[in-house]
This record gives structure tokens, sequence and C-alpha cells, in this order.
């Protein structure tokens, strides 16, 4: 028996941010070591995974199927986010993905939180939640949910509301069949602008699971790969 791929994790990076990823996904270790016991860990270029036995009794798991793809891209700026964040969810197997940056985090409990969202309703567009943001070393509040049919500052209680994108779980079917626009920065209001009328459904976890930091160490320009 094989399990189906249930969650697609994709990291966008760049040259010269290896630390951050290094940082990024060592977070993952602790869930990996947490279900290495009910699975076999594999990896073959930048693609790798974490897979169920077939022995497993997914009555006393609250976490498996587990089966979890870890994909990532990198460059050096040559082509657009925009473009590599469509190539991302093209190379996804996954019934669900879900974009991290590379110079950002989650929380210590998302890919479980998440993992029991899927199984929960396996059929849902997307799986949303709450965004811790840290700016210039400023918390922000924010929150992501299908409620809000556009992004706004300052609102019901938050300091942004985001409507869903690829900071959210996504079915990945779904993702796919959006195009992103070929920008610098910028992508994500555009495209949850495009996705937002093809999802119908969501599971809403009302806890702070992504981890935004934005502690700029160069330049707009340099940031985004912005040649003058």
């Amino acid at each position: 028996m094989t399990h189906p791929i249930l969650l697609s994790i994709l990291i966008p990076t760049v040259v010269g941010r290896e630390e951050e990823y290094s940082k990024l996904v060592s977070s993952f270790f602790p869930f990996i070591r947490a279900t290495q016991k009910h699975g076999i860990y594999t990896k073959e270029h930048y693609r790798w995974y974490l897979e169920c036995g077939d022995n497993i009794d997914l009555e006393k798991t609250t976490i498996l199927p587990c089966n979890i793809e870890f994909i990532s891209l990198s460059d050096n700026k040559d082509v657009t986010i925009g473009e590599k964040r469509e190539e991302l969810y093209k190379l996804a197997n996954g019934i669900f993905s879900w974009q991290i940056d590379d110079d950002d985090s989650i929380a210590p409990n998302a890919i479980e939180l998440i993992l029991n969202a899927i199984r929960s309703n396996p059929e849902v567009s997307c799986i949303t939640f709450r965004e811790k943001c840290t700016m210039n070393g400023e918390y922000k509040s924010s929150n992501h949910s299908l409620k809000y049919s556009q992004w706004m500052d300052n609102s019901d209680g938050y300091d942004y509301v985001r409507s869903p994108f690829y900071k959210d779980v996504i079915r990945t079917d779904i993702a796919k069949s959006v195009p992103f626009h070929r920008v610098r920065y910028n992508e994500d209001e555009l495209f949850a602008k495009d996705i937002y009328p093809l999802l119908t459904s969501e599971i809403h976890i009302d806890e702070e699971l992504y981890y935004y930091i934005y502690e700029p160490k160069e330049s707009h320009n340099e940031r985004y790969g912005i040649h003058d």
C-alpha cells in the first residue's frame, strides 16, 4: 500500500541566503524526528520526502498518513519570483501545497496541525491561519481567511488581514490553475486576487502558524533582483 503525498512544502530560495535556508529546513527536524519511527526519510536533489510505512495503524496516531514532500528552487534572481513560485507549484505532487519563504519560519506545531486539518477534510479548498509578522523587530498581527475578500490593514482587530495566498495551504490542483504575474514583488497580493474566486471552502486554524520576518539587509532593488 502506498499512501499519497498529502502536503508539498515548497521553498523558493536564492544564492546568498544559504544560512537562512538551512535555518528554515532545520526547523522541520523536530517533526521529522517525531515521525521517523513511523516511516522512512529519503532525499534526491532538491526534492525530499517524509513517507509513511505500510504497516502503520492509522487509528492510533493523529498525524498519519504523513507523506510530505519538500521541494526547493534556488537561483541568482535570474527569473522573477512570480515565475519561481509558479514553477514550484508545477513540481508539487501533494494534494495540498504550502510555500514558505527561505527567510521566514513556522510554528513548531504547524505541520502537525495542518496534516490533521487535511485528514479531517481532504476536499477543502484551503487551510488558513494567523501569521506572526516581525517588521524590523516590531510585532504585527495578521490573519488569513476566506472571509476577507481583499487585503486590508488595521481591520478586524489585526494589523493586517489577508485573503488566502501561497503562504496558506491550498489544494495543489487549484494553485496550479492560477498563473503568476511575471513580477519581482507584489506577486503575493496579485495571486491572492486571482485565486480567490476559486477557493470555495476553508479550514481556519486560529493560531499563528506562519512567522513572517522582514529585516532587509539590502536595498529594495537588490532584494528583488531589480537592475538599474
